[in-house]
């Protein structure tokens, strides 16, 4: 309902809600549908990002704390059982310990059942090295990335695709959701290869503006004439020519 008073714009017996052209923001799978069907609209509003499920992957060595890596995990798990996590693990010693401990943890949570519905098709991955790591991580594209390593500060600067990034043991995925301050809106499904997560920048539009002078148009204008009979378009190439030969 929400999603249609902001495409249609509604009047409310205490307001009423202007239809936008933007439409932002995280939602479950009912709220990413009627998006795109707001925006298959003719003239509907743009959207953001095609959103969802979560996801959430960790990378740990040796130096991670087992207890912490899986508690992320977890943070994720719980979400939805359709919320994805992924274990990128670069010993044997560290993977088992935090799978472990993933068991102990989640007999104990409220949302038990959703939490281990996700872990049945969660990955657990051994990396055999740093190249493997980054591998996994910029094929992935996660939406969360969380990086407890010794030398997560040097992976940060090779890491191409993830839509935000929690660098070291104390940076918990569940600061960044809410209290941080950057974005929570971010990339799903491999988006982070091409999309990143929302900004200031992403409430606003950018246009050209161009100023001819005599000059400028005898300079432009055949070769703009000479492109437009390329492609077979004699009025583009007459609108040029008049104004480079006056």
């Amino acid at each position: 309902q929400a999603i249609a008073a902001l495409t249609f714009g509604v009047e409310l017996e205490d307001g009423v809600i202007p239809r936008c052209d933007k439409l932002f923001g995280p939602g479950n799978a009912y709220v990413a549908e009627a998006k795109k069907q707001a925006n298959a609209l003719p003239a509907g509003p743009a959207v953001d990002m095609p959103a969802g499920p979560s996801e959430l992957m960790v990378v740990a060595d040796s130096a991670a704390d087992p207890v912490v890596a899986a508690a992320d995990l977890l943070s994720q798990a719980e979400h939805d059982k359709d919320a994805q996590v992924i274990l990128v693990a670069t010993t044997k010693t560290a993977l088992q310990a935090i799978l472990e401990e993933v068991e102990e943890q989640v007999a104990t949570l409220p949302r038990a059942e959703i939490a281990r519905a996700s872990l049945g098709e969660a990955r657990a991955i051994l990396a055999r090295n740093p190249d493997d790591v980054i591998e996994a991580i910029n094929m992935y594209g996660p939406e969360h990335l969380a990086l407890q390593t010794e030398d997560a500060g040097d992976l940060v600067d090779r890491i191409e695709a993830a839509g935000a990034i929690f660098v070291g043991g104390w940076a918990a995925e569940t600061l960044g959701d809410y209290a941080a301050g950057p974005s929570h809106v971010l990339p799903t499904d491999g988006g982070a290869r091409t999309l990143g997560g929302i900004t200031t920048a992403s409430f606003m539009t950018s246009m050209s503006v161009q100023y001819v002078n005599e000059e400028g148009a005898r300079t432009l204008g055949p070769i703009a004439a000479r492109l437009a009979r390329l492609e077979g378009l004699e009025a583009h190439a007459r609108a040029a020519d008049y104004r480079s030969e006056a």
